[in-house]
């Protein structure tokens, strides 16, 4: 039930952030909608509520008496909308309307001035026509806090499991980038200290199964691919950075810069953003000017630095010095600005977009090297002999038919080391008897991958 509730929370987060990011009758905002509603009914009915309310203690969200560790690590958005609407929390009808929501998220997103105090609250909301979603008084006013006691029993009980968990860490990134895009778009400081936070917390809750983490920034996300992009680039980067052995101190930095390296997006008209075929001429010319707002941006920020300034600047100019915008002849171009730009342009390439499907890495690898002057030599050939053939978090089929998870890469570029999660005759196998097989070995070079299994394109409709 712990899971469901976190599943449900961190579902709605996501609903609230993408409901900022677009506009109310977009599909995945709808969809997303929807999917929340049905399983908020499903969550209730199982835990026998009439309704669900959250609470918000110390900037923290409480059920029953718990803290929520993962949902309130992604809930900024649903905490601020509760916050100015002077309530202490906000309670869910098992059966509101999916329209009445949808009103709710439209009205929190749109919100120009916050009401005067929870009675003025109270109206708004009903003036709207919202009666199945409430809001609560302060805890203060209405309960007692937590013991501490309480807490930590709870947090040793729960939080390591959760907080571990690669979607969460994902989720976590990307509503990070989301909330950044959004503030960037509506003229608000972007806040660049919660942005290192979350990646110092994916370098430390990471480390032992990033593959698991990778196979997250792979999935097929059309409507987010944008904000979804940033946080493939950034796992790629972190990768690398940990491959290279660098201080964990400039990996969290290489991370932090990554997040935002296309913030000034934020400022490109969605019709060109968001077009599903090739760019006229003069749509290009309009995109090319994202990284030049990506650095006005981080330029008026007090807390960034110079690296996350010259990689939202430079990650679209050329180890030649073509590329834009364009740079002065005696520009010094910073090594890890370089990574950023080969991490960009992999992504980029072996990603779902809605005009085009993915390229294989071995395809990919192709068109980057056979594009001289792009790419700094030097970091394109570590990254490729690092991710190699078949990238950590990659799905691969096995001669014997079977299929597993690239969980890291061998001597040789195309014999990593495979997880193997399903028999030969597709059925899946139970994570506690799952087994590694390193493919770089004398025991096994009778086996070895046949296939590359590649994300799909979602099918119309069809929320991812």
């Amino acid at each position: 039930m712990s899971a469901q509730l976190n599943n449900l929370l961190i579902l709605m987060c996501r609903t609230i952030s993408t409901r900022k990011l677009y506009f109310a009758d977009h599909p995945t905002v709808t969809q997303l909608t929807r999917k929340f509603i049905d399983e908020l009914k499903q969550f209730c009915d199982a835990a026998g509520l009439e309704t669900l309310f959250i609470g918000i203690v110390d900037g923290e969200l409480v059920f029953e008496g718990k803290h929520l560790v993962g949902p309130t690590i992604i809930g900024a958005q649903f905490i601020d909308a509760a916050t100015t609407l002077k309530s202490g929390g906000i309670s869910f009808d098992a059966n509101t309307p999916a329209s009445e929501f949808a009103q709710f998220l439209s009205l929190i997103t749109e919100l120009t001035e916050p009401p005067g105090d929870l009675n003025a609250a109270r109206t708004l909301l009903s003036t709207h026509g919202i009666t199945h979603i409430k809001l609560g008084q302060r805890f203060k006013e209405s309960a007692t806090p937590l013991l501490k006691e309480e807490q930590d029993i709870w947090r040793g009980q729960e939080s390591d499991k959760m907080l571990s968990s690669p979607a969460l860490i994902y989720q976590m990134l990307f509503d990070t980038v989301a909330q950044a895009h959004n503030n960037a778009l509506t003229g608000g400081a972007v806040d660049l200290d919660h942005t290192r936070s979350i990646t110092e917390f994916m370098l430390k809750r990471s480390t032992g199964n990033f593959s698991d983490m990778m196979q997250q920034v792979h999935y097929p996300d059309f409507e987010g691919y944008t904000i979804g992009h940033s946080v493939r680039v950034a796992a790629l980067a972190v990768f690398m950075a940990n491959a290279f052995g660098w201080h964990e101190d400039v990996q969290l930095e290489v991370g932090s810069a990554a997040l935002l390296h296309d913030i000034g997006k934020s400022g490109i008209p969605h019709n060109v953003l968001y077009k599903p075929g090739r760019l006229s001429k003069e749509e290009f010319a309009i995109m090319m000017a994202h990284p030049r707002i990506g650095a006005e941006i981080l330029l008026a920020q007090d807390s960034s630095t110079k690296l996350d300034v010259a990689i939202a600047w430079g990650h679209h100019i050329r180890h030649d010095g073509d590329g834009y915008p364009e740079q002065p002849q005696w520009a010094v171009r910073h090594p890890i600005t370089s990574l950023l730009r080969v991490c960009d342009a992999f992504e980029a390439l072996t990603a779902v977009r809605p005009y085009k499907p993915p390229l294989t890495p071995h395809t990919a690898f192709s068109v980057m090297l056979n594009d001289p002057g792009a790419f700094n030599p030097a970091i394109l050939a570590s990254f490729i002999t690092i991710l190699g053939l078949y990238p950590p978090g990659t799905m691969v089929k096995l001669s014997d038919t079977s299929a597993g998870i690239v969980t890291a890469a061998g001597t040789t570029i195309d014999r990593p080391t495979v997880r193997v999660t399903t028999t030969p005759n597709n059925e899946p196998i139970p994570a506690r008897d799952q087994y590694e097989l390193n493919l770089s070995t004398l025991e096994t070079r009778e086996v070895a991958i046949v296939e590359l299994i590649l994300p799909r394109p979602p099918k119309e409709g069809q929320l991812v």
